[in-house]
């Protein structure tokens, strides 16, 4: 029997909204990308300096936050508060307190930001110098300027980095690199098993298999052969299996309630929306507003984040991408004890 024009319009107009949904989904992001308040703190003598700083940090669309004192920002900044701080003292001096693996692209940004703040006071020093050198008249004085000159051609930024990637993967790009890998090898993971594994019980098992031996796998291959993570390889791995999981089992839940049409579901939300949204090649904060965190409501998004956080940051932050993930876990099993789908299948083949 023929398809019907009806149905290769109907499949036509259909891909075409995947292929839209596609394009949204990778250049959107790409395009609309910038500082959407991203979370940073400045520490200053007095309010009158701090406004004088905070505010072109939050025209640029920094979420600027005030605090007391070096030891306040450290450990804003260890706990996934804040992605960054400036420290401004009493003669002027800037500092930069920096986590290079909480965002590479934030660091990056926030240097650039310094170094301008830097090169500004500079420059109104020099001006103020100036006029000074022009009228001096004796050598001792002229010489007390140019070593004030000197000090002030001397001025740098301080960088303070309190948690930097590896020497091996100095820019962290293997996490950034890892969002497909994780949206895409867990979808194609859980596909295989719904094709090759026959039976619901022994699907489920395999399901908890692949997440278990996958997530050793995929952070031995970030940590031990690219080189990006440093910390707890087995906790690490821990947060790595919740991920593997959370994309499993929604993707059987799903297959084995709607059958293979639910594939196209599980590919928008895993693949052409988990992937360009999971924020690891620059952070949530940088994405569109509202996108970021929509993507760490989805299972690319939270696992990057969780792996994060595990291996860089002591397992800070990571309450609402472990309930993100455990609610996939969760949704995902009530879905495969509901369907159908496996014991159609298991019936048809033992009546044949």
């Amino acid at each position: 029997m023929k398809s019907s024009n009806k149905l290769i319009l109907g499949l036509a107009l259909g891909l075409t909204v995947v292929l839209g949904i596609m394009m949204t989904a990778f250049s959107l992001p790409a395009v609309k990308s910038g500082i959407n308040n991203v979370p940073i703190g400045v520490v200053a003598q007095n309010d009158a300096t701090y406004e004088k700083l905070a505010k072109p940090l939050s025209d640029k669309g920094f979420k600027v936050s005030q605090y007391g004192s070096e030891k306040d920002v450290k450990s804003a900044i260890k706990e996934r508060k804040i992605y960054g701080a400036f420290e401004i003292s009493a003669t002027g001096d800037l500092s930069l307190y920096q986590a290079t693996a909480a965002s590479a692209a934030v660091a990056q940004g926030l240097n650039q930001i310094g170094q301008g703040v830097v090169t500004q006071q500079k420059a109104a020093a020099k001006a103020q110098l100036a006029p000074m050198m022009a009228q001096a008249n004796d050598a001792n004085t002229l010489k007390t300027l140019s070593q004030k000159s000197a000090a002030i051609d001397a001025k740098t930024l301080k960088v303070v980095e309190l948690r930097a990637f590896p020497k091996d993967d100095s820019k962290g790009t293997g996490l950034a690199a890892g969002a497909l890998p994780i949206a895409l090898g867990g979808w194609i993971g859980a596909v295989a098993i719904a094709n090759v594994i026959k039976g619901k019980k022994q699907k489920f098992f395999a399901a908890l298999a692949f997440a278990f031996v996958g997530g050793l796998g995929l952070v031995g291959v970030i940590q031990f052969g690219v080189g990006t993570f440093d910390g707890n390889y087995w906790l690490t791995s821990l947060g790595a299996m919740i991920g593997i999981a959370a994309t499993a089992f929604f993707v059987l839940g799903i297959l084995e309630v709607m059958g293979n049409g639910g594939l196209i579901i599980a590919a928008i939300m895993l693949i052409l929306l988990g992937n360009p949204l999971s924020g690891l090649s620059s952070a949530p904060e940088m994405l569109p507003k509202g996108w970021g965190f929509f993507g760490q409501l989805l299972p690319p998004g939270a696992t990057g984040t969780i792996l994060r956080n595990i291996a860089f940051f002591n397992g800070n932050a990571i309450a609402l991408p472990l309930t993100v993930l455990l609610s996939y876990i969760a949704f995902g099993m009530i879905l495969f004890a509901l369907g159908k789908k496996s014991t159609i299948v298991v019936s048809k083949t033992t009546a044949d």
